[in-house]
């Protein structure tokens, strides 16, 4: 049987939001369900560009740019501001009703904090279930009050992308990993054509992938390099990752960060490549990620991929990245912030060969276990079935 879902997204960039729903989307047209996805703006953007070259329809849902750049950054929002966002957004959630019956979708299918609650109201308009794809945690202050609120009071049924993340919505919620494309991140790959265009040949190589915001911890990754060299001379850094907010409160991070590293003294050892799409090459080719947030991370797509990948992994030791990594095990946890112990932990890695491959073979079969695409959509198909 047939089933049109309509989903929902509101950005425009390709982050791990994104990436996660499109290996839903491409599993779920395998097993009859036709998807169009509303995109807010102007419907442009990387995320509308994938999703034309996989031919997937999708629609543009006008929004008001306040509303579109509200951030959860910034300082916690009054009632007044609260209040006048969504009256704002009111035009907007009418016309995403509208689209759930022009489109004849059986289920509203919702992905980003900001088309949680917008689709939601949407749903109750247009008399369609609502699941909520939650990944992330809810933001502070007013809007989070809010938020836990809607949780409870609009979608039919929520998933959560980890336990951490179903545990702060306080609301019933299904635990559903984000997946992982096993093909395209598996071990083997080769890394040397990232290694050679960069003229690193065969340094110890330690990298960072994550979006350029704050929470991400690059910053401290910077930090982390200052201490490893001095106990690995010849080491070498990489820093995957671009902007991908259209929200306030990340601009201008990237020049920050370039001035950070010549003032560690690190001008000629890091290496920022921006924005990538060969990320599985890029993992093949370090000897050791860090994943080093200052917050705890809802879920830690890198961290998940570099598994997959066979690669060893240095994490913080919060949020969702501790029911992906395996202290000893899969990978080696450091507390939040600790820069010594970070450093520690990433010379052990690379002082130890055995022992990053001990923890990559372990780490792919934990991914084969947890994040394959298939099961993912599996489950999701269930829960459009409970809803409906």
């Amino acid at each position: 049987m047939t089933l049109r879902v309509l989903f929902v997204n509101p950005g425009r960039d390709l982050g791990g939001a994104e990436q996660s729903l499109l290996l839903l989307i491409e599993s779920l047209r395998a097993r009859d369900v036709v998807p169009t996805v509303a995109l807010f703006g102007d419907g442009g953007g990387p995320f509308a560009v994938r999703l034309a070259s996989l031919g997937i329809p999708s629609e543009r849902l006008e929004v008001p740019d306040a509303v579109r750049r509200a951030s959860r950054y910034r300082s916690s929002q009054g009632f007044a501001q609260t209040a006048t966002l969504t009256a704002q957004a009111l035009p907007s959630i009418v016309r995403l009703a509208r689209l759930a019956r022009r489109t004849d979708a059986g289920v509203i299918h919702t992905n980003g904090l900001k088309a949680h609650i917008l689709g939601g109201l949407a749903g109750q308009i247009a008399r369609r279930p609502v699941v909520w794809h939650v990944r992330d945690f809810p933001p502070a202050g007013l809007g989070g009050q809010v938020f836990h609120s809607a949780a409870r009071a609009l979608p039919a049924l929520v998933l959560a992308n980890s336990d951490a993340v179903a545990a702060a919505l306080r609301a019933p919620a299904v635990r559903l990993y984000n997946p992982v494309d096993l093909e395209r991140f598996r071990p083997g790959l080769s890394g040397r054509q990232i290694r050679e265009a960069v003229g690193l040949g065969d340094a110890p190589l330690v990298g960072m992938v994550a979006h350029l915001t704050q929470w991400k911890g690059h910053e401290i990754f910077l930090r982390i390099a200052r201490r490893v060299v001095e106990a690995v001379p010849g080491v070498r850094f990489l820093v995957s990752g671009g902007p991908i907010y259209e929200t306030e409160g990340h601009e201008g991070y990237a020049e920050a960060l370039r001035r950070r590293a010549v003032d560690l003294g690190l001008g000629g050892r890091v290496m920022f490549l921006g924005a990538r799409d060969d990320v599985p090459e890029i993992l093949a080719a370090l000897d050791v990620l860090v994943h080093c947030p200052t917050a705890p991370e809802p879920f830690g797509r890198v961290v998940a991929e570099a598994l997959a990948c066979g690669r060893a992994v240095v994490a913080s030791a919060a949020g969702g990245t501790l029911e992906i990594v395996e202290h000893e095990v899969t990978g080696l946890l450091v507390p939040p912030g600790d820069v010594p112990g970070f450093a520690a932990a990433v010379v052990r890695l690379l002082r130890d060969e055995p022992l990053r491959l001990r923890l990559g073979r372990a780490g792919r079969d934990r991914a084969e276990s947890l994040f394959a695409p298939e099961a993912h959509a599996e489950r999701v198909l269930q829960a459009y079935r409970e809803v409906m």
